[in-house]
C-alpha cells in the first residue's frame, strides 16, 4: 500500500495517539493535533523514532477543533507538508461521564457541545471542501456514549447528547454525497467502544469509592485497551472504499462472546494494570 497523508485531531493521547501510532507503523505520513503545545510536541517526539524506522513521517500542530480558523490552519499545514490529505480522522472530543446531568457545570456542557458538535462540523466543513478540491479523500467522525445507537446511558446525558448530534451530522453528510452521486469524498464513522484512556482514568478516580467499584466492574466487561482497538480500526479505515462506512468495535457479537466466556468461568480483566486508590 502506498504511503498516505493522514490528519488525526486529538492525537496527543488516548485513542488519538493510538491511531497515529498505527498509521505510522503502516508507513503513512501523519499530522496530529491537540490543544496543548507541550503535549503536541511531546507526542511528536515520542513517535519520531518509530516513524523513521517505518519510513513514515509525523508532525504536529496546535489546534482547537472548535475553532474554524484553527481547523483550516491544520488542513493548510498538512497540505504544505504532504501535498494532500487522504484521510482526516476527527478524534478530538471532550467527555464528562459518570455524573448526573445537574452535576455538569454550564462550562462543561458548553465544552462538550463546542468540541464534539462544533468541532465535528468544522472538521467536515474543512475536510470535505479541501478533498473536493484535490479530487477525493476520506473523512471519519468519532461517535461514542450511545450516540451511534441512541441507547440511553445513565451518567452520560450531556456527552451522549452531543455525540448523537454527530451521528445525525454524519448520516446527513452521507446522504448528501449519495444524492449528488459523488463518492470522491467518503464519509464514515468510528465507534471505538469503551477504551481505557487517560481521560477515563481521571474520571474513574474522581468517582466516590462505592460508585467507582461498580463502574470498574462494568468496565471489566465492556472495556478495552487502546492498543487492542486501534490496529483493528486503522486497518478498516485504510481498507474501506464505501460511502457511509460504520466502523464499530463493540458489536453485539463481541458482547455475546464475552457473556458466553463468563458463563464458562473465563473472567475478563482489563483494569488490574491500573491502580485506583482513595
Amino acid at each position: 500500500m502506498s504511503s498516505q497523508s493522514v490528519v488525526v485531531t486529538g492525537g496527543t493521547q488516548g485513542l488519538g495517539y493510538g491511531y497515529v501510532r498505527e498509521f505510522l507503523r503502516r508507513g503513512h505520513r501523519v499530522v496530529l493535533s491537540g490543544r496543548d503545545a507541550e503535549r503536541v510536541a511531546g507526542a511528536v517526539r515520542s513517535l519520531e523514532v518509530e516513524a523513521v524506522q517505518q519510513g513514515a513521517a509525523v508532525s504536529g500542530l496546535v489546534c482547537d477543533a472548535a475553532s474554524m480558523a484553527d481547523t483550516q490552519a491544520l488542513w493548510d499545514a498538512a497540505i504544505a507538508r504532504h501535498g494532500r490529505v487522504d484521510i482526516w480522522l476527527h478524534n478530538a472530543g471532550y467527555a464528562r461521564t459518570g455524573q448526573r446531568f445537574l452535576q455538569n457545570t454550564p462550562q462543561q456542557i458548553a465544552a462538550m457541545v463546542r468540541t464534539n458538535v462544533i468541532g465535528s462540523m468544522n472538521a467536515a466543513n474543512v475536510a470535505i471542501a479541501g478533498m473536493l478540491r484535490q479530487g477525493g479523500g476520506k473523512l471519519f467522525l468519532t461517535l461514542g456514549g450511545g450516540g451511534a445507537t441512541g441507547r440511553v446511558v445513565p451518567g452520560m446525558t450531556a456527552y451522549s447528547t452531543s455525540k448523537r448530534a454527530v451521528k445525525y451530522l454524519a448520516g446527513a453528510l452521507v446522504k448528501e454525497r449519495r444524492a449528488l452521486k459523488d463518492d470522491r469524498v467518503l464519509i464514515g464513522t468510528i465507534s471505538p467502544g469503551i477504551n481505557i484512556t487517560e481521560g477515563m482514568l481521571r474520571e474513574m478516580k474522581d468517582l466516590p469509592a462505592a460508585i467507582r467499584a461498580k463502574a470498574l466492574g462494568q468496565l471489566n466487561f465492556v472495556g478495552e485497551h487502546v492498543e487492542t482497538t486501534t490496529p483493528w480500526i486503522v486497518d478498516r479505515i485504510l481498507a474501506t472504499h464505501r460511502q457511509g462506512e460504520d466502523i464499530t468495535w463493540l458489536t453485539s457479537g463481541r458482547l455475546l462472546r464475552r457473556s458466553l466466556a463468563g458463563l464458562f468461568g473465563q473472567k475478563r480483566d482489563v483494569i488490574s494494570r491500573y491502580r485506583f486508590e482513595d
